[in-house]
């Protein structure tokens, strides 16, 4: 069984690296795997009801949901108007657009959870205002790869949502425990940003140009409506009053409300909305329809207590463990996308770590963490090929910068992994 297992994960890697779809590589792998461990009749029986119980489900409709909710402010062009009231507020600063970035960053993640989505819209709205007032190009650009990453982590978002999904943890609970590392992520950027500025001062000229008091509320005035909304959503997370699906739906409605109300899209730009938002939610659930195949197979081979008996009777201890599968979630991050990790691995390695006695909700924290760190790092470094597609500039000028940031990042990962307050203290003290 074991080598059977060993044998179909590797089928499964050597699909993606041809190119397959995440969703049918794990399908075929996984119906490849039953056949050879079941027979015909389970592999029949798993394909007819798995996917469909793993899709139909209350919690999932959160996804698309968030999903839709963030394309409707979209369309409404409430994204940029968060990163130019940020600009209005921080851009007199040496390295100002920089810090608005980040600002911006983490505005945008409370309303999107979408990283890729983070990234381009930054790109678009920052990258001219730092070119106008001659930033160092490899350093702009690595902090707008950087800051799109906050959407993995502040809530609401999608990589915990999934995480919570897949592994049948809660996902309230989840998105309450991503607000502190959340917040650590956009600090540690800030003070790389700072530090770098402080060591070269010419990669961040200062803006000419100060927001009077008059424009800065005026900035303010045009985001309103959305800081209520990220407001309503904090509170509404935090309080538990709703659930986690219930506050996706909510988020929804009021951000088409307020884009009908403020007359911010018309017709064509609501049909883009839906167009997207249906589009990315059709390829989130064929990945978790498809994945409870491939998570079948994985079962019924046994391969993780296995896994768990040997580690148990070897001694080996258990941050040892943990430290050898993030070493892996590293090494798959140079070449997937943090949805597409969280799926392959985590029917082996939750297993695995939550029966060594691991806490599930800062399992989640971390793998998510550190599945944001691969959007940064080379060779996929999906965040700087966005960027680098936005901008016009080349990805390895982008990876020139963006070293200072990955040695944050790891620096933000090991406070997480050694102080598992961090991530628990909040859902603690609201009592989940």
């Amino acid at each position: 069984m074991t080598l059977i297992a060993i044998g179909c994960i590797v089928f499964l890697f050597l699909l993606l690296l041809n190119g397959a779809p995440v969703a049918f590589a794990m399908l075929i792998s996984g119906a490849v795997g039953l056949m050879l461990t079941g027979g015909y009749y389970p592999l029949v029986g798993i394909l007819k009801s798995a996917p469909y119980e793993h899709v139909a489900s209350y919690t999932l409709t959160t996804l698309p949901m968030f999903i839709l909710m963030a394309e409707f402010l979209t369309a409404g062009r409430f994204t940029r108007d968060l990163f130019t009231a940020s600009d209005k507020w921080l851009g007199h600063l040496r390295g100002g657009v920089a810090y608005s970035a980040v600002a911006g960053g983490v505005l945008l993640a409370a309303i999107s959870g979408s990283s890729s989505a983070a990234a381009g819209t930054l790109s678009s709205a920052a990258y001219p205002e730092m070119k106008r007032l001659g930033y160092d190009t490899g350093f702009s650009t690595a902090v707008l790869a950087v800051v799109g990453t906050l959407a993995i982590m502040i809530p609401p978002s999608i990589g915990l949502v999934f995480y919570g999904i897949i592994t049948e943890t809660s996902v309230g609970k989840l998105l309450v425990a991503g607000f502190v590392p959340g917040a650590v992520t956009a600090a540690a950027s800030a003070f790389a940003i700072y530090f770098q500025i402080r060591r070269r001062p010419e990669v961040a000229p200062r803006s000419e140009h100060r927001a009077t008091q008059a424009e800065r509320k005026e900035s303010i005035r045009s985001v309103w409506p959305v800081l209520l909304l990220m407001l309503v959503i904090i509170v509404a997370i935090y309080s538990g009053v709703i659930t986690p699906t219930e506050i996706a739906a909510v988020g929804a409605l009021m951000a088409l409300i307020l884009t009908i109300v403020m007359g911010r899209a018309g017709f064509a730009g609501f049909s883009v909305a839906l167009a997207n938002a249906t589009r990315n939610s059709a390829m989130i659930l064929a990945i978790i329809g498809c994945s409870a195949v491939f998570g079948a197979f994985i079962t019924l081979t046994g391969v993780t207590q296995s896994l768990l008996s040997a580690i148990q009777e070897a001694g080996v201890h258990r941050y040892v463990v943990l430290l050898a599968v993030l070493l892996l979630l590293l090494i798959l991050g140079f070449f997937l996308d943090q949805i597409a990790i969280l799926v392959l691995t985590m029917p082996l390695v939750f297993p695995l770590l939550s029966g060594l006695g691991f806490d599930p909700v800062w399992l989640g924290i971390i793998f998510v963490k550190t599945a944001e760190i691969g959007l940064i790092t080379p060779p996929m470094g999906l965040n700087v090929f966005i960027v680098s597609g936005t901008t016009g500039v080349p990805p390895r000028e982008i990876f020139r910068g963006i070293w200072p940031f990955v040695a944050t990042e790891f620096g933000v990962l090991c406070l997480l992994v050694t102080v598992p307050g961090l991530s628990l203290w909040l859902p603690a003290l609201a009592g989940f």
